[in-house]
C-alpha cells in the first residue's frame, strides 16, 4: 500500500474519474430516454446506474489508477462528473430531444394540418347545417302556422 500518494497523480486520477462520471451518468440519461419514465423502469435503471458507476468505479481503480485501489478522491470526481453532466450538459441533450422529437412529429402534424383538419371541418359544418335544419323543422312541425281557434256561436 502506498503510504503518500504525489499530489499530481492524485489530481490526475481524480480528473480520470470525473470523467468516468461523465460517462456514467450520459449512459445513464441515455438508457432513461430509451426506457421512458414509468416507475418500474425508472427503479431498474436506478439500479444498474448504480451498479453501474460501482462497476466502473472499481474497475478504474483497479485497471488504470495510481494506486491500483478505489480512493475518496475518485469516488468524489464521479460524483462531480455526475453532476456536472445533469447540471451542464443534461438540459442540451434535453433541448436536442424535444428537437427530434419535434422533427419526427412535424410530418404527422403537416399532414393533419394540411389534409385532415379541413376535411373535419367541412364535414363539422356540414353537421351543424344538417341539425339546425332538423331542428327548424320540428320545430315547425310542433307549432302550426294559424291557431285552431273554437268558433263561438251567437245564441240570440
Amino acid at each position: 500500500m502506498v503510504a503518500q500518494i504525489p499530489l499530481a497523480l492524485q489530481g490526475m486520477d481524480a480528473f480520470s474519474a470525473l470523467g468516468l462520471g461523465l460517462l456514467v451518468a450520459a449512459c445513464y440519461d441515455a438508457l432513461r430516454f430509451v426506457v421512458g419514465r414509468s416507475r418500474l423502469p425508472v427503479f431498474l435503471c436506478d439500479l444498474l446506474g448504480f451498479a453501474l458507476a460501482a462497476v466502473a468505479a472499481v474497475s478504474f481503480a483497479v485497471s488504470y489508477s495510481y494506486t491500483g485501489f478505489l480512493r475518496w478522491y475518485m469516488v468524489v470526481g464521479m460524483a462531480v462528473g455526475g453532476v456536472a453532466y445533469f447540471y451542464a450538459v443534461a438540459p442540451f441533450t434535453l433541448a436536442v430531444r424535444r428537437m427530434i422529437f419535434w422533427i419526427i412529429k412535424l410530418p404527422f402534424l403537416l399532414i393533419y394540418s394540411l389534409l385532415l383538419r379541413p376535411v373535419v371541418q367541412k364535414l363539422g359544418a356540414r353537421y351543424q347545417r344538417v341539425k339546425k335544419s332538423r331542428r327548424e323543422k320540428k320545430k315547425r312541425a310542433k307549432t302550426p302556422l294559424q291557431e285552431h281557434r273554437k268558433v263561438l256561436y251567437n245564441s240570440n
